[in-house]
């Protein structure tokens, strides 16, 4: 018998062997993924050259993203089809992988550009641009929602632009339409994301190429409105009228700043002569 244990592995011959552990082998084990062919009186385990090559399969799938349970179960029907099958199914994880990595690539990226932007000296002073078309998604909001909705609709809207692989920028936008923005009522009628490629167009705002007051305003949420009656009597002094929505872009806010005071936030309120 001595000398027939000589043509298996030890586990830690098998686990040098494949660049495994030992605990790894011990733990398939114990659920049943890769047993050894023998175990003598003392314990010890033995594996065969053929579940050396088990072994190798593992690995590759593992690596390919198969859970063990998966694994195991494969293992148990193999088959021809079943394999082609699970490596398709392995294939499209990946590419949809892919995707999520690239679509994170660009929206860190455009957290550094803003961000970086953002540092420069702030537009304390209104003043009149000339802005092009930018494409939102958009998520609606209620008045009188309060922060436990608005946190609310901001998680729904991160996992819909996650799961739908939506490729956005970074900041968040809020909006406020023209007519409660004359009103004197400032909470915002959505959360928007600008995106860069074609979305659903019930989700979809466009934000009109034209003429824009522009200020930033420096301070928490609560403040703003302060910031709105400046633009507003800017507004006013140029003889101007507000014809479309109002856009706040976040350029400094919690992620950046831990003091609300020292947010920045970009407000354009569309105008025409």
């Amino acid at each position: 018998m001595s000398n027939r244990l000589n043509e298996y592995f030890t586990t830690s011959e098998l686990a040098k062997t494949c660049g495994v552990t030992k605990h790894t082998l011990f733990h398939y084990d114990d659920i049943g993924l890769l047993k050894p062919e023998i175990v003598n009186s003392k314990g010890y385990r033995y594996y065969s050259l053929q579940q050396c090559l088990v072994l190798d399969l593992i690995i590759v799938l593992k690596k390919a993203g198969s859970s063990l349970e998966e694994i195991k179960v494969f293992i148990q029907k193999q088959n021809t089809p079943l394999l082609i099958n699970m490596l398709k199914e392995k294939q499209m994880d990946l590419e949809r992988e892919q995707r999520r990595i690239a679509r994170m690539q660009s929206i860190l990226n455009s957290a550094i550009q803003m961000t970086e932007e953002a540092t420069e000296e702030l537009q304390n002073s209104p003043k009149i641009i000339e802005c092009e078309a930018e494409s939102f998604i958009v998520t609606p909001l209620n008045l009188g929602d309060g922060d436990k909705e608005f946190a609310k609709k901001l998680s729904e809207h991160r996992d819909y632009c996650e799961t739908h692989y939506i490729d956005h920028e970074f900041p968040i936008w809020t909006i406020i339409s023209k007519d409660q923005f004359q009103s004197g009522n400032y909470y915002p009628e959505y959360m928007a994301n600008k995106v860069n490629t074609p979305i659903p167009e019930e989700m979809m705002l466009i934000k009109p190429a034209g003429l824009y007051a522009a200020i930033d305003h420096k301070g928490s949420y609560d403040s703003m409105p302060q910031t709105y009656t400046i633009i507003k009597n800017f507004i006013a002094s140029k003889g101007m009228n507000i014809s479309g929505n109002v856009y706040a872009l976040e350029l400094l806010t919690y992620w950046t700043e831990k003091n609300p005071d020292d947010y920045k936030i970009r407000i354009y309120v569309q105008v025409s002569h």
